[in-house]
């Protein structure tokens, strides 16, 4: 078997931490946009500035991190090789976590539709479980990362993965209670909108749940 060691290992470690914290810090910014939604429209307007950036410098991340993965090793069918290609895809996943976030982020402040309190509530419980969500997910992958450039003991990722799955289905229910009273609470055009944002937030969180789900496979098939 071949090992990752020295260098490399290290240039690895460095920019999956660098990835991982860009993609923490840009749904980070999520709660802080739904509480300056028509509250504070300077502040609103620089913090979803800020996520687009913090996306943007996750995509440059992720095209280093993935050419490094590429070039640096041989086109061979070592174990190394296979295992840096699942690294590959399982930062494909990850990246549609801040992908989407961005995608809600900016949709809220094009639509910018009217909000009763209940509504924005929901924002804000959604965003703080794609928040909480994130982390967990963050440093299971940094997790299997080490492991994999170490060939350390296989590590439990079932655990952490069942508690995402949970935040998953916590962020259903506050989708589905909003759905349930935004016709009720909105005028016609508008809550079309807001449906469209519910649907646009509770798609990070699936993202969260899938890019887990995806861990915990590849961690299962690798040992």
């Amino acid at each position: 078997m071949v090992t990752v060691t020295g260098a490399f290992a290290d240039e690895i470690r460095s920019r999956t931490d660098t990835y991982l914290n860009q993609v923490e810090a840009t749904t980070a910014h999520l709660p802080d946009i739904v509480d300056a939604y028509g509250e504070n429209p300077d502040a609103f307007v620089a913090t979803v500035d800020r996520l687009n950036t913090q996306e943007s410098e996750c995509d440059a991340t992720l095209r280093e991190l993935s050419t490094l993965l590429g070039e640096s090793l041989p086109p061979n069918y070592t174990d190394v090789y296979l295992r840096a290609d699942d690294v590959v895809r399982l930062y494909g996943r990850l990246d549609a976590v801040p992908n989407r976030s961005e995608r809600f982020a900016r949709e809220l402040a094009t639509m910018h539709p009217s909000l009763t309190t209940e509504t924005r509530d929901a924002f804000r419980e959604m965003s703080e479980l794609v928040v909480e969500g994130t982390v967990i997910l963050a440093d299971l992958a940094d997790a299997y990362v080490e492991n994999l450039v170490t060939s350390g003991d296989p590590i439990v990722v079932a655990d952490e993965v069942e508690t995402i799955v949970e935040l998953e289905t916590t962020c259903d229910s506050f989708k589905y209670d909003a759905l349930d009273a935004v016709f009720a609470d909105h005028e016609t055009a508008d809550a079309l909108v807001v449906r469209e944002l519910l649907l646009a937030l509770d798609a990070a969180m699936d993202a969260v749940e899938d890019a887990a789900e995806h861990l915990l496979s590849m961690q299962s098939i690798t040992h």
